[in-house]
Parts: structure tokens; C-alpha cells; sequence
């Protein structure tokens, strides 16, 4: 890499005027959804207190949830957060052009992963790719030239790899989990890192993002991108906040539970949960949850097994995923945040805010009796519910409806 070229892609640099006209008015963003398998142990006692619950109450919530084999790792976002403040999340975080930095083909090379590997590594799906891949905004912004096809020495990286880094090096910032590997063919370990210090080099990767590559070089790892799958692309919608978001989540399945470093300045708390629990959390009004994270958790309870969410998620990876925007309008008890598929849903959705969402004067249980084809969440203050009576896309999942204390079903209205 030319030295004079590296500053582009490691601290950015500004796009004229003319260029930012035509940058969307968004961020880019990529998070995990971090699925481990319970340990027999915990499993075996998950198991004895659904026993004794059962023998005290009808409520087949408990059973099935309890009956899960797996946990989901989410974070919960400092009270201070100018996004999302309180929320529980999945890991994750802001892309940033460091991420690009042609620096990390030399990361890889060390590990046996060529330049062309890489390259090609989008290469394996076959379905939709959304803008945050075929358009990067992060490269706009630093007016670097997004060319999948130069040998220039200073080319970024393709963004399937990119944001794969950016989501496991915002994941160790904020919770000290390091999904690493020595090589594309070798075994993830999460105990290689014994004896190094971790907090040291999280505050360090903080304040300058292409560190991580230093402690990658240093510690003889590369980022464990083939255990990311794909899961889904969603857009902030217009209306929510002054700050919006394009965010790629993936899925990422371990075999143990890793240890947990919270950074307690991002993130203050974490749980290890089901999908159903979180929800029920979330129904009660225990935790604050986003409608995309509501969205995916109602995927995410079809799978009572961590070896069938893991088949699910490496097999359906190659399909493809769409970015979604939720467009919101609101009624008299709440609002609905539309989704693409949806038969209220706009043919040429505001994607810039340049118009207000439509106030209607009817409840939501009523704009949802209006229409069969379905593809929602409703939100009533702090819940959301999601809906779906259509077919979903990219092999995808149907979200299941949860209400507490009623059984899961899929809403075929």
C-alpha cells in the first residue's frame, strides 16, 4: 500500500460539497446476533424449573422457552446514548473507513487468505445484495471509489468483508468478545487471548479504529468472517430521531459461551436470554426493545434448537438479504411501522423525510381488520408487536406474533 494513499482509508477524508449533496443522510452500521449453546448443565436445570413451573401454572410460554437450547447474547445501551438510549441491542456498532483499509490484506495474508479470497468472498450469494453493499455510503463519505474489480494496491476492501469487521470490532469494544480465528480452514477459539489485555487494547481500538488490525497482526488472528452469516439490512426510519442508521445484522453461532468485558460507557449491562424471553421481557414492559430487534426475536423463536438456527442461518446466508425501511403512520392508540410487503405500504417510499408519515383516525386493532395482506409492527408506546400474514422474501422466516400469556402463532388474519 502506498503510504500516501493510507490516510484515506484509515482517518477518512472529506468529499467536496457537490459529492455530499448525493451522500444519503444516514450512517452505516453492522451488528451480531451472538447465539451459543447451552451447556448441559444449565440446560439440565432450565429443564427442572420448567418442570416445577408447570406443576404450578397452564402458561405454555414457560414451557417452550424454557425448553430452548441456546442463548442470545444483548447489550444494554448507556442511559446517556444520543441513539437508542436504555434499549437492549444486539452487539454491534458504526461502520468506520477503517474498516476498508487495505491494511487488512496484509491482516489476512499473515493468516493464508489471499487478496483475491477476499475479493471473492461476496461472491457465494446469489441473492438481493442492498446498497450497503453495492453502494457504500462509509466510501462515499471519504470519497474512496468503491471498484471490486481494481489491483490498485490501495483498493478498499469489498464491503462483505468490511462490515463483517466493523460488526466483530465494535462487538469487542463494547463487550471485550473476540470472534477470531487463525485462518479460513482453522477452529474459532475464544481462548487464545489468555494473558492479553483485553481492556487495554478495547480502549486503545476505540480511540483509533485501525488498531484493531495492529492487535490482529500482534496477536496473530484474523477477524472470523465466515462464521458472520447474513440475517437482514435495515434503514432508520425517517421519523424516529435525528439520527439514522443502515445496519446489517448477521448471526453468529458459538458452540460456548464467551466471557464478557463490558466497556460500561457504550454498553452498561448484558443478558444472556431465549428470543422468548426477551419478548415477554419486552411485553411487560421489563426492557425497552427496538422494532428491528422485536422483529428479529419473532424470527428467532421458530427455533427451539441451536443446531437448526445455525443450519438455517448458513444455509439461507447464500439467498441474500433486502434493506428495509419501516415507514410509520400513526392512529388514535398508537402506530404502525409499515413494512415492504405490506398492502398500506407506499410504492415510492420517502427514503430523505421530506414529507410527514399519515395520521389516521382509527385505532390500530382497526387498521389492521382493514387488510389481509400484512407486514407490520404495531407499536403501543413503549411494546411492539409484529404481524405478518405475507410470504416472506430471500428464504426467509415469517415473524411470529408474541402476546403474553397467548400461544405463538403466525397472524394468518
Amino acid at each position: 500500500m502506498d503510504s500516501g494513499d493510507q490516510p484515506r482509508l484509515q482517518g477518512g477524508i472529506k468529499s467536496t460539497e457537490e459529492e455530499m449533496e448525493h451522500i444519503p443522510p444516514w450512517r452505516e452500521a453492522a451488528s451480531v446476533m451472538i447465539v451459543v449453546r447451552t451447556s448441559l448443565q444449565e440446560l439440565v436445570g432450565n429443564n427442572l424449573a420448567s418442570m416445577m413451573n408447570r406443576a404450578r401454572s397452564s402458561n405454555q410460554q414457560l414451557e417452550s422457552k424454557n425448553h430452548c437450547d441456546y442463548r442470545l447474547l444483548m447489550v444494554k445501551r448507556s442511559g446517556l446514548s444520543s441513539f437508542m438510549a436504555n434499549a437492549y441491542v444486539y452487539p454491534g456498532g458504526l461502520v468506520e473507513i477503517a474498516d476498508y483499509s487495505p491494511r487488512w490484506y496484509d491482516v489476512f495474508g499473515a493468516r493464508g487468505v489471499s487478496k483475491d479470497a477476499l475479493r471473492e468472498f461476496g461472491g457465494r450469494v446469489k441473492g438481493p445484495r442492498p446498497h450497503i453493499i453495492t453502494e457504500s455510503v462509509t466510501l462515499q463519505c471519504a470519497g474512496v471509489p468503491q471498484d471490486q474489480n481494481t489491483d490498485r494496491e490501495d483498493a478498499p476492501l469489498p464491503p462483505d468483508v468490511a462490515l463483517r469487521i466493523a460488526a466483530i470490532r465494535e462487538t469487542f469494544e463494547e463487550t471485550g468478545v473476540l470472534l477470531m480465528t487463525r485462518g479460513e480452514d482453522a477452529s474459532s477459539s475464544l481462548s487464545w487471548y489468555e494473558g492479553v489485555d483485553l481492556v487495554a487494547w478495547q480502549e486503545r481500538i476505540r480511540r483509533d479504529p485501525i488498531v484493531f488490525a495492529d492487535f490482529c497482526l500482534e496477536a496473530k488472528v484474523c477477524p472470523d468472517i465466515w462464521s458472520l452469516y447474513e440475517w437482514w439490512d435495515w434503514l432508520t426510519p425517517t421519523s424516529v430521531g435525528h439520527r439514522r442508521y443502515d445496519t446489517m445484522f448477521y448471526v453468529c453461532c458459538l458452540e460456548k459461551q464467551p466471557e464478557v468485558v463490558l466497556d460500561h460507557s457504550e454498553v452498561v449491562t448484558l443478558k444472556w436470554c431465549t428470543p422468548e424471553e426477551m419478548l415477554e421481557e419486552h411485553s411487560t414492559n421489563s426492557v425497552f426493545l427496538a422494532p428491528p430487534q422485536v422483529y428479529e426475536l419473532s424470527r428467532l423463536i421458530h427455533f427451539n434448537s441451536f443446531q437448526s438456527l445455525r443450519t438455517f442461518a448458513r444455509d439461507r446466508a447464500h439467498k441474500g438479504v433486502e434493506r428495509w425501511l419501516p415507514v410509520i403512520i400513526t392512529c388514535l392508540d398508537g402506530a404502525i411501522s409499515l413494512l415492504p410487503g405490506d398492502e398500506m405500504y407506499p410504492r415510492k417510499p420517502d427514503y430523505l423525510g421530506k414529507s410527514p408519515g399519515p395520521d389516521y383516525p382509527v385505532t390500530v386493532d382497526e387498521m389492521r381488520k382493514r387488510h389481509s395482506g400484512i407486514h407490520r409492527i404495531e407499536v403501543r408506546g413503549p411494546i411492539c408487536t409484529t404481524f405478518c400474514t405475507i410470504s416472506p422474501s430471500c428464504g426467509h422466516l415469517q415473524p411470529l406474533t408474541y402476546q403474553p400469556d397467548r400461544p405463538l402463532v403466525q397472524s394468518y388474519l
